[in-house]
């Protein structure tokens, strides 16, 4: 997540969210790993893990 740097827009800051970041993350994994993971795999176990260590939004 170091490396991914969203586009800086006021809405996308003020709402917390950051567009394309599962995608980036999955391009991240194919690259590193060799297996290919889809956006919306990574944005479920993103979740999973937020909600099971509590993490804030």
């Amino acid at each position: 997540l170091d490396k991914y740097r969203p586009e800086s827009s006021r809405s996308t800051r003020s709402l917390s969210r950051f567009p394309n970041r599962n995608r980036f993350i999955s391009d991240y994994i194919y690259h590193v790993t060799g297996k290919r993971r889809t956006a919306k795999q990574v944005g479920s176990r993103l979740q999973q893990l937020r909600d099971t260590c509590g993490g804030k939004r």
